[in-house]
């Protein structure tokens, strides 16, 4: 083989695994995560989270603050999988543990997922 076939060769399995990891991000990651309800807002500027911060989280999440789920360490902002807000139905779960089914997309820092189903944790 000469060597410019097998520098084409290279050239075309880079792209093609590279178009496989473009397309993998942009249709996000399936599955299940556990992690507690947050008001976003409260913790990221302050940390907020746990049982202390129950009933100020849930106020801020039904008054509209984004909520989300603090998974080891990482904050995912909750939308439902019909993209629409997950307010009304999660506030009173603010420092509850939950499992969500759905998407999870990760981009430039952003983190989210789309919910299809939630449940309580065990």
């Amino acid at each position: 083989m000469s060597k410019k076939f097998i520098v084409v060769l290279t050239v075309f399995a880079f792209l093609f695994v590279g178009v496989g990891f473009v397309k993998a991000a942009m249709e996000g990651n399936m599955g299940s995560w556990t992690g507690e309800v947050i008001d976003v807002a409260c913790h990221s500027a302050k940390g907020a989270m746990g049982k202390d911060h129950a009933e100020c989280g849930a106020k801020c999440v039904k008054d509209g603050l984004p909520v989300g789920l603090l998974v080891d360490g990482t904050t995912y902002l909750l939308i439902g999988a019909d993209h629409k807000p997950l307010n009304a139905t999660l506030a009173d779960h603010v420092s509850h543990t939950i499992t969500v089914t759905g998407t999870k997309y990760e981009s430039n820092g952003a983190n989210l997922i789309a919910v299809k189903d939630w449940k309580m944790a065990k």
